[in-house]
């Protein structure tokens, strides 16, 4: 598979996060967390809180492991003997929504979206005091955190809103900049694209990537100005299906995209945009690779896979 060495074999796998110093490796299952030491592959741990975890996050030294879950809990272990030492779950006054989250530098302080009156807005929230503060002013349907944008040290949000009458659903970009530097944000607008399933900053070549429905990537400079290209993936030998895209990635040094979609894994050169690997994988959900490209990590509803990355110069 993917001409890759497989490592490791996993149960279900809706995210495989590996820890910056590649020593752990986590993999979140329908109602628990499991670690592994990667020197010897073996199972650490299983932690059942919260339960249906969504989205992992260590912490720069590696001494904390946030795990937030599909309905807004959020636990945090240490990670030598993996006690749970905070948690925090949606009050009266807020509410944690489903998605990822940034982990800022103030201890504890996590950059994340609640919803505040009915409304849904971007904050800083101190997992240890409760306390958060409101980073924006927005109306929309739903917001929510794609990354970190080191090119003007933003978090980059997509807002969807309703339009029109009938109510059709488009996006607009909002980049929010770290409240410990400066508590400001910015809406981008007219980017000539009304719609998107994916959107994704690569930092080697600092460029926007849009995945659009109709396989269709835009590829846009790093101040969101200009279109430096448009490529449609059927016209590279991509068979259309009714699948839709959940995941994008890029390895480490700049050389791959990795789209993940409901039905398939597709790795595509940068340079050109053109497939050079493409594995049919069943309510696939997840690929990427390693911080260092060492790794291939891939989830799908039933199993996930750890390859050793071997790519270099294959061609489809």
């Amino acid at each position: 598979m993917f001409q890759m060495n497989l490592i490791k074999n996993l149960k279900t796998s809706y995210e495989i996060v590996l820890s910056n110093d590649k020593r752990l490796l986590c993999h979140t299952m329908g109602g628990k967390t499991v670690i592994f030491e990667t020197e010897t592959w073996e199972k650490v741990i299983e932690l059942t809180k919260p339960n249906n975890p969504d989205t992992l996050h260590f912490s720069k030294n590696d001494e904390l492991l946030y795990i937030k879950n599909t309905v807004g809990t959020i636990c945090v272990y240490e990670t030598k003997k993996f006690q749970l030492i905070k948690t925090i779950k949606s009050r009266k006054s807020f509410q944690i929504e489903e998605g990822n989250f940034a982990l800022l530098n103030k201890p504890f302080t996590i950059l994340d979206v609640l919803k505040i009156n009915d409304r849904k807005q971007v904050c800083a929230l101190n997992i240890e005091t409760g306390i958060y503060e409101i980073l924006t002013e927005l109306e929309g349907t739903h917001i929510e955190f794609n990354q970190f944008i080191p090119y003007d040290n933003s978090y980059l949000f997509t807002l969807s809103y309703l339009e029109g009458v009938k109510g059709y659903l488009k996006y607009k970009l909002v980049k929010v900049v770290d409240p410990s530097v400066e508590r400001s944000y910015s809406i981008v607008e007219n980017l000539g694209l009304t719609n998107w399933d994916l959107v994704y900053y690569e930092p080697i070549h600092q460029v926007y990537i849009f995945v659009h429905k109709d396989y269709e990537l835009t590829i846009m400079d790093a101040e969101l100005k200009t279109v430096l290209k448009k490529v449609n993936l059927t016209e590279n030998g991509v068979q259309s299906t009714d699948e839709y895209f959940v995941h994008i990635a890029a390895s480490y040094d700049g050389s791959y995209i990795v789209l993940t979609s409901s039905d398939r894994v597709f790795i595509l050169g940068f340079e050109d945009l053109i497939p050079i690997q493409i594995e049919e994988l069943e309510y696939a959900c997840f690929a990427e690779f390693s911080k260092d490209d060492t790794y291939f990590l891939v989830g799908t509803w039933s199993k996930g896979f750890v390859f050793e990355n071997n790519l270099k110069g294959l061609k489809l």
